[in-house]
Formats: structure tokens, C-alpha cells, sequence
């Protein structure tokens, strides 16, 4: 059983502890040196996008194989950044799960290669409650803040921010809307280490279904998220009619919980292309002729040169 240890009181010590912290769980290779207090004093990332592009989704094979190559490179520029030696850590913290579990495993592997060297305190994280903690770090608000506006008759000043409660934004309890890459749930929250999962994706979470809509409309990036908003933000919104999830299913359960669904959406689009596009039989032809075209665009080796007259 999970064992939550308490909190490090405020003060001298624990703007003194500083933690390495190491994520693999998918397809970027991440690492930060985090103060006791929360601030981030360095990171580094290690972005897999380009190796992933051309299958159209992670292969978790190959983001295992890109974790190797970046690991220690990614760990030794955080420090570098932060001006820390591994000898200084107090403790290394690293992404237990849920996640990829031929990622993870590199990230824990370098963890406790780590700890063991130093002699320091393995701190094992999970995916999500991180997630919904990191708006507890001081670099969070700072980004965060709203922008103060000079005194003007036109431009009419916020109201004062409530206090907080012992110092935490957000206090306890709250709710956390957890839409991270394939996560897709909403989390009441009491305490660290106390959560209830109020509701979850019945079938694609909001990324994945973000993902797929873009591959229908030919956009290969990944994550096509991105790409796809660019394109909306220009659009027109009333242009085609796209049911809103579960909003007629007849099943009362459904339409009094908290869970997600976006695979009748994601259809939705789908049958709204598909009268514009060209047969499969035809668009699997149209593939063939590009990859043989791409082949035939690759440089060639030189010939081999003549042989010499003796």
C-alpha cells in the first residue's frame, strides 16, 4: 500500500531540498531539478515528435529506444542548467505509471541507478496526481497571473483574488479536468494521496480523439492537436452540424454521470468526409504512388567509377 509522507515544513529546509525529477511515460524524455519550495530551477526535454510522425502514433518500441539514446543526456543538462551537482540532490522522483511500460521502465531505471549511487530517497510518482498537483508550483502562478493593467476608465480592475488556505493554490478539496495525451477524467481531490475518480472516457480520450480527426483530414504531425486548432480557429463553427457527446443517448445512467465520450463525434467527422474523398481501393493506390515517388526523390550513390586502362 501506498504510504503518504507528510509534507516537509516551511521554512529553511525545505527551500534547502532540492529533487531531480524524471519522465518517460510516453514519447518525450523529460527532467527538472525542483527546490523544496517548488521552483523549478531547470529543466530539459527530449522530444521524440519526429520519430513518430511517419507511423502516425507512438510505436512503443521505438519510443523505448528514443528514451535510451536521451536519458542521460536529458538528466545532465537539467542539472547542468540548474547548476547542480548529483551529489547535491536530496531525492529523485520519477514517473511510476500509468504510462507506457517500456518508457517507464527507462525512466525508473535511471532513477534508481541514481539514488543508488548517492544514497538518496527514491520518490516514485504518479502520472496523474502529478498532473493535478503541478498547479501547486510557484512557476505555475507566475505564468498564470493575470497581467496587471495601469489605471484606465476603460479598462475596469478585477476584484482582489480570494485568500488561499494554508498557502495552496488550488486548496483542498478541488476538481481537476485531466485531459493529458491518452488520460481523459475528471478527479475530486481531499488530500496527496487522496483522490476520487468522479468520471472517465467511455471509449477515446479528448487527445486521442484529437488525433484522429487529424489523420482523417490528411495533417500527419503528431500530436495533430495543434495543427487541428490552427485550422478551426479560422473556420466557420456553424458550418456542419456535430452532435455533442452522449447529449442523446437514452441511457439515464449516461446522462447523469461524469464520463466522457468522443468515438461518435470522432465518427461523426469521419462520415462527413468520407463523400469527399476518393474510394479506399483508390487512396491506398494514391499512397503506393507517393511512397514509390519519395523512393525514387532519394539520392542515388554514384556510380562506380570506370576501370583503368593498364
Amino acid at each position: 500500500a501506498a504510504r503518504v509522507v507528510p509534507p516537509v515544513p516551511e521554512g529553511a529546509g525545505r527551500r534547502e531540498m532540492l529533487v531531480l525529477g524524471i519522465e518517460s511515460s510516453c514519447d518525450d524524455t523529460g527532467a527538472a531539478v525542483v527546490r523544496g519550495d517548488g521552483t523549478v530551477l531547470a529543466e530539459a526535454i527530449a522530444s521524440q515528435v519526429g520519430v513518430h510522425e511517419e507511423w502516425g502514433g507512438v510505436v512503443p518500441k521505438l519510443a523505448q529506444q528514443s528514451h535510451r539514446a536521451a536519458i542521460d543526456g536529458t538528466v545532465a543538462e537539467a542539472l547542468r542548467r540548474a547548476a547542480v551537482s548529483p551529489a547535491d540532490l536530496s531525492a529523485v522522483a520519477v514517473t511510476v505509471g500509468p504510462g507506457l511500460a517500456l518508457c517507464l521502465d527507462v525512466g525508473v531505471r535511471k532513477a534508481l541507478s541514481l539514488c543508488r549511487e548517492h544514497r538518496i530517497p527514491l520518490v516514485r510518482v504518479h502520472h496523474m496526481e502529478a498532473h493535478a498537483l503541478v498547479t501547486w508550483l510557484p512557476s505555475c502562478h507566475a505564468h498564470h497571473a493575470p497581467r496587471p493593467h495601469p489605471p484606465s476608465a476603460s479598462v475596469p480592475q478585477a476584484p482582489p483574488p480570494p485568500p488561499l488556505l494554508s498557502g495552496l493554490l488550488p486548496p483542498f478539496p478541488f476538481l481537476t479536468l485531466l485531459v493529458s495525451g491518452g488520460h481523459n477524467m475528471l478527479v475530486l481531490s481531499r488530500a496527496v494521496g487522496d483522490h476520487t475518480v468522479l468520471g472517465s472516457t467511455l471509449d477515446d480520450s479528448i487527445g486521442e480523439a484529437f488525433d484522429k480527426t487529424a489523420r482523417l483530414l490528411g495533417i500527419e504531425a503528431i500530436p495533430g492537436g495543434p495543427p487541428l486548432e490552427r485550422l478551426a480557429a479560422s473556420g466557420d463553427p456553424r458550418a456542419y452540424a456535430l452532435p455533442r457527446p452522449l447529449s442523446r443517448t437514452r441511457d439515464e445512467a449516461l446522462r447523469s454521470n461524469c464520463d466522457f465520450s468522443y468515438a461518435g463525434l470522432k465518427s461523426a467527422v469521419r462520415m462527413l468526409l468520407e463523400p469527399q474523398q476518393p474510394p479506399k481501393k483508390q487512396r491506398k493506390q494514391q499512397r503506393k504512388q507517393q511512397q514509390g515517388q519519395g523512393q525514387q526523390q532519394q539520392p542515388q550513390p554514384p556510380p562506380p567509377p570506370p576501370p583503368q586502362q593498364p
